[in-house]
């Protein structure tokens, strides 16, 4: 397995997508999310060309993808103004049990604070207990409510 210090965090651009894609079907089949390839090329897009909607970052190791995540930036009057939102943070299977999660984690938190944000969450599946041991150690702790979600479309 690589160290730590092996790997790279890279904003990920255009010519990235194709290579990124297979990554982040596995990370869906994994998590049982429906894959609508047109939808998340979409949304790839505006990650990559518009900084206010978040960021896309690369997890590299020897110019691989190892992993990747995705920060949303939102609005809540709760979180006094815009917050961080942890949408996907997903390690390749060959690349885990090194602390590269925790690693990803504190720069997901530096993006934040650069942004100027008090506040990230984050989004687990209540059966993944070795994603929430992970973020449970890194001080984060769940919410006295349940996310709840409405699509908008037919």
């Amino acid at each position: 397995m690589a160290q730590a210090s092996d790997y790279r965090f890279a904003a990920a651009t255009d010519a990235d997508l194709p290579r990124l894609l297979p990554v982040l079907r596995e990370f869906y089949e994994v998590e049982h999310l429906p894959w609508n390839e047109a939808a998340l090329r979409r949304a790839l897009a505006t990650l990559v060309a518009d900084a206010s909607a978040g960021r896309l970052r690369l997890i590299e190791c020897d110019g691989e993808i190892a992993g990747y995540f995705v920060l949303g930036f939102c609005f809540s009057l709760e979180f006094g103004g815009r917050y961080g939102l942890l949408d996907e943070l997903f390690v390749l299977p060959a690349h885990r049990g090194g602390g590269l999660a925790k690693r990803a984690l504190a720069e997901i938190e530096a993006l934040c604070r650069a942004e100027g944000l008090d506040a990230l969450r984050l989004e687990v599946n209540d059966d993944n207990a070795h994603a929430r041991g992970i973020y449970e150690r890194a001080g984060y702790a769940a919410h006295p409510r349940r996310l709840m979600t409405k699509w908008l479309h037919d």
